[in-house]
Parts: structure tokens; sequence; C-alpha cells
């Protein structure tokens, strides 16, 4: 069957030109020159048999015919995008991309990888590392690691393991300032977060002691840069458990009054609901629910 709409590079100058109404704004997007644009959309313009654009002495404007048809060609552009997307998901690498953030994949997923791989050498792991949340539906990952409440739409999620949350320090910081009691804490330099509120006050809240001043030293938008500072003896800092399990039994933090808090977030895998069978995906979270570092005791 023949189809008879427009050639598709049309259909894309127009979809810019009449978004932004603007046939030098259209071409800057698209580089290429204004008259091509304007060129172009009478080539479309004759090929539909009417005007699309108002023309002014100032400009254009979609017309009444421009404004219904811009819906559907964007509507028809953004079904093509996300099919070719969803193609090169699934042919076009046979890797499992995977994101988390550093300290997963410092403390848990990396020092064992190499036990992955020998009993998954058909499967190659291409790991993104960082902070930022990635967004299933448009970004190029097919396996999130995240913290969170498993609510999350549109997506399968398996939860990994529950957290929870000490106060920990370097030892040489607790040599220091030797911390035996809970009350202690409010003599000691703390270690805070801005995007927890009042993190320091929730964990004295949970352990039943009052916070009644603290020496805020430091104060991080991340939660590496906060342990990072813990570890260099900077202060005291709140740690999550079991993520930070092989620092504590390395002796590269201690938690000196070993008062485990229940964390409100766990650690889950998430994936996109299409993918819910994909071989890969459910080995590489079956792996990571077994592994040693994530399920063994402080």
């Amino acid at each position: 069957m023949k189809h008879k709409y427009p050639p598709l590079h049309l259909l894309s100058i127009f979809e810019a030109a009449g978004r932004l109404e603007n046939f030098k704004a259209a071409s800057e997007e698209l580089f290429i020159t204004p008259s091509a644009v304007s060129h172009q959309i009478k080539a479309l313009e004759g090929h539909l048999g009417f005007a699309l654009f108002q023309r002014k002495s100032r400009g254009v404007a979609l017309n009444a015919a421009g404004e219904m048809y811009l819906k559907y060609v964007q509507r028809g552009l953004n079904q093509f995008e996300d099919g070719t997307k969803k193609l090169q998901h699934h042919f076009s690498s046979p890797a499992l991309k995977i994101s988390c953030f550093t300290s997963l994949a410092s403390n848990i997923i990396i020092p064992q990888l190499g036990a992955f791989q020998a009993a998954h050498p058909d499967i190659e792991i291409k790991i993104e590392i960082g902070n930022k949340l990635s967004d299933l539906r448009y970004d190029d990952i097919d396996l999130a690691i995240r913290l969170g409440d498993g609510n999350w739409p549109n997506t399968m999620t398996q939860k990994l393991v529950d957290i929870q949350v000490a106060a920990v320090c370097s030892p040489t910081f607790a040599k220091q300032h030797q911390p035996q009691l809970l009350t202690d804490i409010s003599q000691l330099p703390l270690i805070d977060f801005t995007y927890i509120d009042d993190a320091w006050q929730q964990w004295a809240k949970a352990m039943g002691v009052t916070l009644n001043s603290s020496k805020r030293s430091l104060t991080f938008n991340d939660y590496e840069s906060a342990m990072n500072a813990a570890t260099q003896g900077l202060g005291m800092t709140l740690a999550m458990f079991p993520i930070e399990n092989t620092s504590l039994s390395h002796g590269m933090i201690v938690a000196p009054f070993n008062e485990f808090m229940p964390y409100p977030k766990s650690l889950y895998a998430v994936y996109r609901q299409e993918d819910a069978e994909r071989h890969d995906i459910q080995c590489f979270i079956n792996w990571l629910k077994k592994s040693d570092l994530l399920l063994q005791n402080r």
C-alpha cells in the first residue's frame, strides 16, 4: 500500500517552525538557512493543498489548519522517536545498562562483580555511577538501583534490602573525642546533609535523646561527600547499612554507640514493565539479593 503522507523531513521542519512560530529560530535549531525553512514549508503546503501559516510583515503564525496539523505531526514524531528508542534498547546492544549511586557501586557491586561475570559470562555489564536519578522512560538505562518506598509509576520494582542508619566516625575521631553515650552527640562536630531536613534531630528523636546543640562543622549536598569527610576524621555523620558494612568491617569507620535505627527508605531494583522477563535483568537482581556484602552481619 502506497502511503500518501508528505516526506518526513518536511514534517520535522514544519514541527520546529510551527512550535517556534519563527522560521529564523527554526533554521537555527535545524542548522539550515531561513530561506530553506520557508521553501520547505511551501513545499509541504503544496503537498497538502492548503496553507499552514499566516504570513505577516514581521513573521509568521500558525493558522487554524496549522495548529491542528502540528498536534498530529508532534504526536507522530513522538511515536517514531519512542519506537526508535525501544528498538535500540532491545537490539542495538547486548549490554545490561545499570544505574546506581556511588556508595552502592563502590562498596557492594564492584567488589563482587568478578563473581557475577564468572557465573554469567554471556551478560555484558555497563554501569553508570552517579546520584542523578535515571528516568527509565527516556534514559538509556535497563536497571536502576534506587533508595525509596518502591513507588515509581509505570515501573516494576523488587526490594533488595531494608536500610538502617547509624552515627559513624573515623577511628581517629572516636579516639580523640571518645563518644560513649548517646547524649555525647551534642558535644561533637556533626556532618550534615542539605537534602534531608533535620537529619540529626530525627536521629536523636528516634534514639530517645535530646540534641540540645551541636557543631554542624560541615554540610554536604550528597551522601558520598559526607561519608568521605567522616572517614577523614572531620566529624560524625549518619551512614546507611548494609551499604557501609564493608567500611565498618575494614575499620574505616566505627559506630561508637552501636545503635542502628530503621530508615524509611529501602533499596530497590527498578526496571521497565516490558522488561519484566528479561533474563539478564533477573540474573543481576537475583545475584545482588544474595550478595554476601549486602547480607553480611555487622
